[in-house]
């Protein structure tokens, strides 16, 4: 009944972060699953506030998407070589957060997708509602401030 209503309160939040995230309508709605399955076996998520709550409910679901693409891409027996690289200077969660919070939303979304989920440009544009292009520039754009904010720490 308490998770009940903590997936009632934080409902469409969920909705709009797994949709925003996932391929399609029906991975977005798996993926909320999951993470509800696994908040089942925590005793006290309900004495969370409702930003940790959320958090944990993102992390839940981006971690399973991750998993799942890369169990995916095991099945298909995907060449090593065609996985997506991350850049060199993102080497920890932390490290990486921090940095990404330095950007604007679309861009940290864009990296996110890239970078993370391995999505293509063209497959970032249509979850986003932009062109490709649009979608590269924003990322060319991400990456070099991202460059410059390290450049300027060392």
């Amino acid at each position: 009944m308490v998770l009940q209503s903590i997936y009632i309160s934080l409902r469409d939040d969920l909705y709009k972060f797994a949709s925003s995230i996932a391929y399609d309508e029906h991975e977005a709605q798996d993926l909320i699953q999951q993470a509800l399955e696994k908040a089942m076996h925590l005793d006290d998520l309900s004495s969370w506030p409702k930003y940790k709550q959320k958090a944990w409910f993102y992390r839940v679901m981006k971690n399973q998407l991750i998993d799942q693409r890369r169990k995916f891409k095991r099945e298909m027996n995907i060449d090593q070589n065609e996985e997506v690289i991350l850049p060199t200077f993102m080497k920890t969660s932390i490290e990486t957060v921090e940095l990404l919070s330095q950007l604007s939303a679309i861009e940290s979304d864009i990296i996110f997708k890239k970078y993370w989920i391995g999505l293509k440009s063209d497959e970032i544009a249509i979850k986003l509602g932009l062109s490709a292009s649009t979608v590269r520039y924003h990322l060319a754009k991400a990456m070099k401030k991202l460059r410059k904010i390290l450049e300027e720490e060392q």
